[in-house]
């Protein structure tokens, strides 16, 4: 069976950043002193099945993470390889109103030559963030390019993969009344009825909101939820949301993606 994958780099790109990263984050118990820095190892396993299983395609990395409690930073590095695919993740920020909070976030991403880059700034002095990415869809190697600076509303709270899922393991993320925790996450505006391979002459940026909505699950108790990824990915199914299951010390274990044409992904997050 051919282990080559046949979509496109951006279908990995959104999954891998959002929710590879949590696994370094925050491990100690809670009662230990917020002022001593941290630094952490771990790894993760990426699993495709691509038509209905009749292609495979696996993936392994390396994060390293460190916190400084004291002086409020984090330094977030991801890096992973397989055949025919790499990918690396920088992230760092700030404790800032309690929370913590991106200053910059660069992504990486290479699919059988089709590459796709990354890099975000945000300066929350003037509450904007520029926002610049350029990458290849996979079929017809078809080239997507935006450069934007987009203002920040001062009632919205802004994360990357990495400081959302701080903001969570630390109990820094604020529950909604309802017992959601939403956010909002800067990406590439797209058509709602984009094709994999579909492109505009230009695009911008633009703030959307991130919802999770928490529940034990029904099988084995652990917390787990739903979110749509249809508003970053052309690959989505918006009748299946992607699934991500917590461990008891609120970091994500697993994580499924049902996709369309027969495509599946799972990731498996693993402390060292």
């Amino acid at each position: 069976m051919s282990r080559q994958p046949i979509t496109r780099r951006r279908f990995l790109a959104l999954p891998l950043t959002l929710l590879l990263a949590p696994v370094v984050l925050h491990p100690g118990p809670r009662g230990r002193a917020w002022a001593q820095a941290e630094s952490r190892k771990a790894s993760y396993a990426v699993d495709v099945g691509i038509l209905y299983g009749l292609l495979t395609f696996h993936m392994d990395g390396a994060l390293t993470e460190a916190v400084d409690r004291a002086t409020g930073r984090y330094d977030v590095k991801l890096a992973g390889q397989g055949d025919g695919i790499a990918n690396r993740i920088e992230s760092r920020g700030i404790i800032r109103e309690g929370r913590w909070t991106p200053r910059e976030t660069h992504g990486w991403f290479s699919v059988m030559g089709r590459e796709s880059r990354s890099d975000v700034t945000y300066d929350w002095t003037r509450r904007t963030i520029e926002y610049h990415f350029r990458g290849e869809t996979f079929l017809l190697r078809r080239l997507r390019v935006a450069d934007d600076l987009v203002p920040v509303p001062e009632t919205v709270h802004v994360d990357d993969a990495i400081s959302a899922t701080l903001n969570y393991a630390d109990g820094r993320w604020t529950p909604q009344a309802d017992g959601s925790f939403q956010t909002h996450v800067i990406r590439r505006k797209k058509a709602e009825s984009e094709g994999p391979d579909e492109v505009q002459a230009s695009y911008r940026a633009e703030l959307v909101p991130f919802l999770l909505k928490v529940a034990p699950d029904p099988e084995s108790g652990k917390p787990a939820a739903l979110f749509d990824l249809t508003r970053f990915s052309s690959w989505a199914k918006r009748s299946e949301p992607a699934r991500v299951t917590f461990g008891p010390d609120r970091r994500p274990e697993v994580m499924t993606m049902p996709m369309i044409l027969g495509t599946s992904v799972k990731i498996h997050l693993r402390a060292a």
